[in-house]
């Protein structure tokens, strides 16, 4: 048996199958000047032209915020970005496509970017398409306005901003960020002041601040979205997020997370793979606990190195809206297998309950 083979053996025989939340780990992720950025959409928006909507690839069926389309869109020409390609297949993108378009009429053009590389074909044709389509629609009150307004949302750290300077970089030619750009989510707290991105014809660009859910009432695309980055580790902890992703991996069969922590096999529990990654890193520090000094993992840096080696591609690239897509590619081709169940959300223990007695075990890695 190949080892790819007996690790998944090992997941389906001997792992959690579904995972568990802990008990009122439900939130409300949705940051106070994420409300005031909604609002100053809302007053500027009747100047606006087109939508340009930014969402990470790795999630194009969950975590949009829907609101946009009742708050923002209304019957302007609306463009979806999925940035961040490179981390996601290049096959079944047109099926990709196609059900976003079904499934979200007020798309008017979907496309696949990739903001951070230095040539993007794709984002090229962004501007032209957006001129296109404001050209064929109806403008109202601004028929007569030479200028051309341009608004793009999106969630938290989706790479809203680094558009926006490609495209003003392209266009003019010239050097520098219009707007700042940050690796984590909130960078971008208020509606800016507009950005010319093109003299001939003149167009305008607002950047807005990320616009999470305004709740997220699906725990899967909650952990989802805070595995890509797009909400602040910290509200939700690292602990969670790395348990999280650990589980989606394994029921997944991704296993190259195995050999980039220093692993000898995949592992179900969370606190325990990272300590096996930080003995095999010699990532240990001396903390005082219960008044004795102890050799101890250094959780905060493995958990870290863990989800920036996701967050990079280090562990292949796949989409985290795997089911959704293969029950789609089903549907598609007629299939009449069982569509595969989601894991269910049945609240579990807390997170305290959950790692209380995770330590001793730990405790005796350190000491073999």
């Amino acid at each position: 048996m190949s080892k790819l083979r007996a690790w998944r053996e090992l997941v389906r025989t001997s792992f959690r199958p579904e995972y568990k939340f802990p008990v009122n780990s439900a939130k409300n992720w949705f940051p106070g000047h994420m409300h005031k950025g909604l609002k100053d959409m809302q007053r500027k928006v009747i100047d606006v032209d087109c939508v340009i909507e930014v969402h990470d690839a790795r999630l194009p069926f969950s975590g949009r915020n829907t609101t946009f389309k009742e708050t923002i869109s209304g019957v302007k020409p609306h463009i979806l970005v999925l940035n961040k390609e490179d981390l996601v297949p290049k096959q079944n993108r047109e099926e990709i496509i196609q059900k976003i378009k079904e499934s979200d009429p007020i798309i008017s053009e979907v496309m696949f970017a990739n903001a951070s590389s230095g040539e993007c074909p794709s984002l090229k044709t962004l501007l032209p398409k957006s001129i296109k389509l404001i050209e064929k629609s109806n403008r109202y009150h601004r028929v007569g306005d030479p200028q051309k307004i341009i608004i793009i949302i999106g969630i938290p750290n989706v790479g809203k901003s680094t558009i926006i300077n490609k495209l003003r970089n392209a266009n003019l030619h010239s050097k520098g960020k219009a707007t700042k750009v940050g690796a984590t989510p909130g960078v971008t707290r208020v509606v800016q002041e507009k950005i010319r991105i093109s003299n001939r014809p003149l167009v305008y660009l607002l950047d807005t601040p990320g616009i999470s859910k305004p709740n997220v009432k699906d725990m899967h695309v909650g952990m989802k979205l805070a595995c890509c980055n797009t909400l602040n580790d910290m509200v939700i902890g690292q602990l969670y997020i790395c348990d999280y992703l650990l589980w989606y991996l394994n029921t997944h069969h991704h296993f190259d997370y195995v050999e980039y922590m220093g692993l000898t096999e995949p592992e179900q529990d969370c606190h325990l793979m990272l300590a096996k990654s930080a003995l095999t890193s010699g990532n240990i520090v001396e903390k005082y606990q219960h008044g004795v000094m102890k050799k101890m993992p250094d959780y905060d840096y493995v958990a870290m190195k863990f989800l920036q080696g996701y967050r990079k591609g280090y562990f292949g690239r796949f989409y985290l809206d795997e089911d959704q897509l293969l029950d789609n590619l089903k549907d598609q081709l007629g299939s009449s297998d069982e569509q595969l169940g989601s894991p269910t959300e049945q609240l579990g223990s807390s997170k305290h309950l959950y790692y209380q007695n995770k330590q001793n075990n730990i405790d005796k890695i350190i000491d073999s």
